[in-house]
């Protein structure tokens, strides 16, 4: 079964009896005529999004045409019986013209012709008018139901998307707060070695000269590490080399996989250390910016919502720990 979507909404059809009926007009309470009517418009591109097939689609417009015709004609035959002279309306469009009614002409017993004259025509009006909203009726519910259990499904999804992110937040400022990371470089223009303390690895304690990454280092927390990281290459008179653990960024994706979190580490990065950053040879790479044409205002701090960024990184430089480079 095909399905479509349509637009729809609930218009209020006001029957205006005593406009139509002009100055001939005078209210019979007994009649019981309602001022307005809902009928729910069927029609693409216009309203509440509502899926349904193209058969119903038409069935209901079709039904709904089919109590506003009724409901033109009924308040045309409530015009003439008022004394009216030229009248057209198609509540269907919204379109219609008419000629005023004036005031009864005042010969002996007018007012009561008036009145009586006025109470039979909406007496008719309102059988008319009841009977065009039984026959609607089993149309209109439909409808209703339907639109309501879309309203429902909208709902359900939005707070479940609202949860997602908030657990989403939630996993990532957990990861980032974690002390597990250490950098380090042997000097300027040699590559930044990253990786975490807790994937211990052959020669990963071990020290180098010129700026050697040892146990006794305080780990950073990754947000600390994209500061850090940051700064340096804003400081820095060329592109920087930094070179990730590849068992690193695996453990990093895996526990938010395990989390129900799906991202790339260069997505998880973007969060922390802002968009500047592009996929590299050995994990996320911070885009260069030659020393004249930065920016001296002050940085934006990331990490605090949503999430920034596309893509991965590919490739990646094996070194078996931090023994030295």
């Amino acid at each position: 079964m095909t399905t479509k979507w349509t637009g729809v909404w609930l218009e209020d059809v006001r029957l205006d009896v005593a406009g139509i009926g002009g100055m001939a007009f005078r209210p019979d309470p007994s009649a019981e005529l309602p001022e307005r009517v809902e009928v729910y418009r069927i029609l693409d591109g216009r309203g509440e999004p509502l899926p349904c097939t193209p058969a119903e689609h038409e069935r209901w417009e079709l039904a709904a045409l089919a109590c506003l015709d009724r409901l033109s004609r009924a308040l045309e035959d409530f015009y003439w019986a008022h004394g009216g002279t030229r009248i057209e309306i198609d509540l269907a469009s919204g379109r219609g013209t008419r000629w005023g009614i004036g005031r009864p002409r005042r010969w002996p017993g007018w007012e009561r012709r008036t009145v009586e004259r006025s109470a039979r025509a909406q007496h008719v009006l309102a059988l008319e008018v009841r009977r065009a909203v039984e026959e609607y009726r089993p149309v209109s519910a439909e409808v209703a139901l339907r639109v309501a259990e879309a309203l429902a499904a909208r709902r359900a999804a939005m707070e479940a998307e609202q949860e997602a992110t908030r657990h989403r937040r939630a996993v990532l400022d957990e990861s980032a707060g974690r002390r597990v990371w250490q950098h380090r470089s042997a000097g300027p223009g040699e590559p930044v070695l990253v990786r975490r303390v807790d994937l211990p690895g052959p020669g990963a304690a071990a020290g180098t000269s010129g700026g050697s990454m040892t146990e006794d280092q305080e780990p950073l927390t990754a947000r600390e590490l994209a500061d850090a990281l940051n700064a340096l290459a804003r400081r820095a008179e060329s592109p920087v080399d930094i070179r990730w653990d590849e068992r690193a960024t695996a453990v990093t994706e895996a526990e938010c996989l395990a989390r129900e979190v799906h991202l790339t580490f260069l997505e998880w990065w973007h969060d922390l250390a802002g968009p500047a950053w592009r996929p590299g040879p050995h994990g996320p790479a911070p885009v260069f910016v030659p020393p004249g044409q930065r920016s001296s205002a002050p940085r934006q701090s990331f990490g605090g919502t949503g999430m920034g960024g596309t893509g991965g990184f590919s490739g990646g430089h094996s070194y078996g720990g931090f023994g030295g480079y």
